[in-house]
């Protein structure tokens, strides 16, 4: 299995790297041995038709995450850092990439960094180059935001229009002093809007629940992973 992430940063390739040896990324092995040239061997292998001349241009950092034993390589491809990671066990192939992404997007926090993630991570077979699985990065707060006001459209907008019109039932149903209590046609009107009150502020609240609910769930992971094509009912995660 092979896994391909894209990013575009404002860090150089020196904290690119140093990043990389602190988290665990970094091998044993010299970046000019055979043993990493197998690996970018392993990896032009399963890079699709189109890139591989790119690939093979390009300078390249070679990889392997110890947590995971998940080789692979990082080059700069069209002002794009692209990092490409090997592992044939597709739960230890998501948590490498989890890792991956969490890690950057922790020291970009900290440091004042930008980085941004371009298009889905794809992982796909190697040797028939399809993407079985794809995520979705959801490292930051503005990502899980956005993410979850995408997949959640109907709970963010109830809770949020169901508090303009609370407020605003509310507002009209006070007791101003113009308000004619003797008058039963008025009396009436107001009464009807004082009994949807209750309802749009239970409604308002349970909406208000279910947003809050699955937006606290995507923390749980930098990467939401899918099956490309299916319902969102068939998200899928890794085992870490």
């Amino acid at each position: 299995m092979r896994a391909r992430i894209k990013f575009t940063t404002d860090s150089v390739k020196e904290t690119l790297v140093g990043i990389l040896k602190e988290h665990h990324w970094w091998p044993e092995f010299e970046q000019e041995s055979e043993k990493a040239q197998q690996v970018i061997d392993d990896i032009q292998d399963s890079v699709e038709d189109r890139d591989t001349d790119l690939f093979t241009r390009n300078d390249k950092i070679v990889l392997f995450h110890t947590p995971t034993e998940s080789s692979g390589a990082l080059s700069l491809e069209h002002n794009v850092w692209v990092v490409r990671i090997l592992n044939p066990n597709v739960h230890m192939l998501q948590m490498a990439c989890e890792s991956f992404v969490s890690q950057y997007v922790s020291h970009a926090t900290r440091n004042h960094k930008n980085i941004i993630f371009a298009g889905p991570i794809q992982i796909v077979e190697r040797k028939r180059k399809e993407t079985i699985i794809e995520g979705r990065t959801l490292a930051t707060p503005l990502d899980r935001r956005k993410y979850a006001r995408s997949h959640r459209c109907v709970e963010f907008l109830i809770s949020r229009g169901g508090m303009a019109v609370l407020f605003g039932l509310l507002l009209l149903t006070f007791p101003w002093s113009w308000r004619d209590l003797a008058n039963t046609q008025q009396t009436w009107l107001f009464s009807v809007f004082e009994k949807f009150i209750g309802s749009v502020a239970v409604t308002t609240l349970i909406s208000y629940v279910q947003y809050q609910s699955f937006l606290g769930s995507l923390q749980e992971h930098s990467i939401r992973w899918s099956i490309p094509g299916e319902p969102e009912k068939l998200d899928v995660q890794s085992l870490g």
